[in-house]
C-alpha cells in the first residue's frame, strides 16, 4: 500500500510500524508547474497509463474456473518503477466471491488474476487497471480490506477506518474508493458499496458496507487521492440512480458525466471501476462495465446485465487523465 503508513512483520512476526517514504510536498510543486514539466515530458519518467482485462479475453464461460491469469501491457515499456491498480468491470458468477489480484509487473507488462473460490461458478469477469508514475508527488493511493479489522467468518454489516496521507495535502483532496475485492456469502441479496467521508488535509473514512439483510463475510477497496486544482487528471462517480431507481430492474443502462471546469485539451484516457452493487440472490449475477463518447467535456457510462439477472443498481468512479504521450 502506498499513500499511508504501512505495517510490516520483522523476522520474529512482529509487527511495527513503517515510516512514510520521503517524497516532494505537493506545496513545492505548484499545479501549474507540475502540469508545465509534464507538458515538457521532463518529470516523471511515467505517465498514467490505463486498459482492462477480461477474462474472455483467454478462455471461454463454457469453462468456469476458480483462477484466471491474465497479461496487460503498457502503453510505453519503462524500466522505471510504477504502480498498477486494479478495479471490477465484469462479473458473471453464481455466487460473489471474486478477487481481483497483480501478481507481478515487468517493464511492458503485468500478471493479473481474477480469483474465486468455493462453491463460487466463475463463468467470467474482468478488472480495469490504472498504472501510476511512483514519482508524482501529488498522487497518492493505498488499500483497505475488512479481514485488516476483523475475521471473516462473521458478516458485519459495516466497517470503516481511518486512512492517514503520508504526504497532508494543502486543502482537502478529491478522493475516490473502488471494489477489488467480494465475499458476499451465498442465500442473500447481494449488496455491497465502499464510499468516503470525512475528507480533510490529512486523511479520510473508508466504509465498506452492506445494507438491508444482506450479509458480507468481507470485501476490500483501493483508494486514490490528488489534488483539486489538477486541470490533468479529473476524477469522480456515477450510480444506476443517476439514471432510474433501483426498484426498476432494467438491464440496459447508461448516463453521462462531466469532466468539470475547464474543458480538458483533448478527449482523456479513462479509468472506471465499481464501487456499489445491488443483485437479486438465486440468480447469477451478470454486469458489464463500458464507456463511450469520450470527448473533452466528459463521457457516457453504461453498465449492463442480461438474461434472468434481477439488477437493482450499481456505482463506479471515475478517472480520467491526459494522455500526455499523444501529444
Amino acid at each position: 500500500m502506498r499513500g499511508a503508513n504501512m505495517i510490516k512483520e520483522d523476522g520474529a512476526g512482529n509487527s511495527a510500524e513503517e515510516e512514510p517514504s520521503k517524497h516532494l510536498s505537493y506545496n513545492d510543486a505548484p499545479v501549474q508547474a507540475l502540469n508545465t514539466l509534464r507538458s515538457a515530458k521532463l518529470f516523471p519518467a511515467l505517465w498514467f497509463d490505463c486498459g482492462e482485462f477480461r477474462t474472455k479475453d483467454v478462455r471461454s464461460p463454457r469453462n468456469p474456473e476458480h483462477v484466471t491469469v491474465g497479461e496487460i501491457y503498457f502503453k510505453l515499456p519503462s524500466c522505471y518503477t510504477r504502480d498498477v491498480l486494479l478495479g471490477f468491470n465484469e462479473l458473471d458468477v453464481n455466487i460473489l466471491r471474486l478477487k481481483a489480484e497483480v501478481r507481478s509487473v515487468a517493464d511492458d507488462c503485468a500478471i493479473v488474476n481474477m480469483t474465486t473460490w468455493a462453491d463460487t461458478k466463475h463463468y467470467g469477469s474482468g478488472c480495469s487497471w490504472l498504472s501510476l508514475p511512483t514519482d508524482d508527488p501529488d498522487i497518492q493511493w493505498g488499500s483497505y480490506d475488512t479481514i485488516m479489522d476483523r475475521c471473516d467468518a462473521k458478516s458485519q454489516q459495516q466497517m470503516s477506518r481511518r486512512i492517514f496521507f503520508a504526504r497532508p495535502y494543502a486543502v482537502p483532496p478529491k478522493v475516490v474508493v473502488w471494489l477489488n475485492a467480494v465475499d458476499s456469502g451465498a442465500g442473500r441479496n447481494v449488496r455491497v458499496t465502499v464510499w468516503a467521508d470525512g475528507i480533510t488535509s490529512d486523511g479520510f473514512t473508508i466504509h465498506l458496507d452492506t445494507w438491508g439483510d444482506s450479509s458480507l463475510c468481507s470485501a476490500g477497496a483501493t483508494w486514490l487521492a490528488h489534488s483539486t486544482g489538477r486541470t490533468d487528471v479529473r476524477s469522480g462517480a456515477f450510480d444506476i440512480e443517476d439514471v432510474r431507481p433501483s426498484s426498476a430492474s432494467h438491464h440496459k443502462n447508461r448516463g453521462r458525466v462531466s469532466w468539470g471546469v475547464p474543458e480538458m485539451a483533448r478527449p482523456p484516457r479513462v479509468f472506471t471501476a465499481l464501487r456499489m452493487l445491488e443483485f437479486q440472490n438465486g440468480k447469477n449475477i451478470r454486469l458489464i462495465t463500458s464507456t463511450s463518447r469520450v470527448t473533452t467535456t466528459g463521457m457516457t457510462w453504461h453498465m449492463d446485465s442480461r438474461d434472468d439477472t434481477v439488477f437493482y443498481q450499481a456505482g463506479a468512479v471515475f478517472v480520467a487523465f491526459d494522455d500526455m504521450d499523444s501529444q
